[in-house]
């Protein structure tokens, strides 16, 4: 087995669609993509996120890629020698759909296969003018693939000829299920395998895509409002973040992966406001220190209050005593006058 550093990794991802905008509506509702022209090809469709390329899409009906491998989301997968992989894609049951095609600009080649139990997946061969490192499986917005499959162990025995994958783990899952195989090269995880359930919520063997969400509860909510629907979830997988599998506005099966709530981002928002919030004080300290003078002054009132209330209950007993002394008076120089008024008449 080769040791190309492209071998078996996840390079590229296509959206194999009915709809005529070929993503431009859903995928822009629920992820914030963008879906522009490629430059190299105007027929071609390129989907991105702000942090780059997400991948293409092709419309069933006008491209023979489409018409082949139907409604779905194509991944594909790097080989250093697409000629040798594709012989061996053969010579283990597999079978080629879509023949070699070159890219321009020295960007390489492709073909898609199916493998011996029906699901579609693509192999390609980077270019000169293409990094030779490819993307790893949990860079960009796709988080995890994953196989449905009749024979989960068959299926992950022919790829382990293909792309070198090793079962690094298995998780019973009960009931029909069974077990769940995380495969991956060396120590790294790349993706998982299961069986296929009977429920109708898969047709056949199929490639999935997980896309990474800042919130699924909020993300499931937004698939609804754009056409879209919830097959199962959203429920919680080992690690503590939560997946939900739906289907979007126009039959293509992919799953969203992530925290239940978009709760890392929140507390984060309020530390602009906070950076205001601590600029108003440098305005309101002039404002500050006048109120105590003003409550000073309140003081000083409030004594004055407190004083007048005595001195006008003091007021009354000063005044009693006062109209005592004026009636005593008053008796006597009434006294007088009758006295002085009685003398004359007795000098008569």
């Amino acid at each position: 087995m080769s040791s190309s550093p492209v071998l078996g990794q996840f390079l590229w991802h296509e959206l194999l669609t009915t709809d005529p905008a070929a993503g431009a509506g859903f995928y822009s509702k629920v992820f914030g993509w963008n879906a522009q022209a490629w430059e190299g090809d105007a027929a071609y469709t390129m989907l991105a996120h702000a942090s780059g390329p997400v991948g293409g899409a092709r419309v069933v009906g006008k491209d023979a890629l489409a018409d082949k491998a139907g409604p779905s989301w194509l991944t594909y997968v790097g080989v250093p020698d697409l000629t040798a992989a594709l012989a061996a894609v053969e010579a283990r049951g597999g079978r080629v759909i879509h023949p070699v095609t070159g890219l321009s600009s020295d960007g390489g080649r492709y073909a898609v296969i199916a493998d011996p139990q029906g699901a579609a997946i693509g192999l390609y061969e980077p270019g000169a003018g293409m990094s030779s490192g490819g993307a790893g499986p949990m860079s960009g917005p796709v988080a995890w693939h994953e196989l449905t499959a009749e024979d989960p162990a068959a299926a992950l025995h022919f790829y382990k000829g293909i792309f070198g994958w090793d079962v690094l783990a298995t998780h019973d899952m009960g009931g029909d299920v069974g077990s769940y195989s995380i495969f991956g090269i060396g120590t790294t995880q790349m993706g998982g395998a299961f069986k296929r359930a009977r429920d109708g919520s898969s047709t056949r063997p199929r490639w999935l895509i997980y896309v990474h969400v800042p919130g699924v509860t909020a993300s499931v909510a937004t698939v609804l409002a754009a056409g879209g629907k919830v097959l199962n979830g959203p429920h919680q997988v080992p690690g503590g973040n939560w997946v939900a599998q739906v289907v979007d506005s126009h039959g293509v099966y992919l799953a969203i992966h992530g925290p239940k709530e978009a709760a890392a981002s929140a507390p984060k928002a309020p530390a602009k406001p906070k950076a205001r919030a601590a600029a108003k004080p440098k305005a309101e300290v002039k404002p500050a220190a006048a109120k105590p003078k003003v409550k000073v002054k309140a003081k000083k009132k409030a004594k004055k209050k407190t004083k007048s209330p005595a001195k006008r209950k003091a007021a009354p007993k000063r005044k009693v005593a006062s109209k005592h002394k004026v009636k005593a008076k008053s008796k006597a120089k009434s006294k007088g006058k009758a006295k002085a008024r009685k003398a004359p008449r007795r000098g008569k």
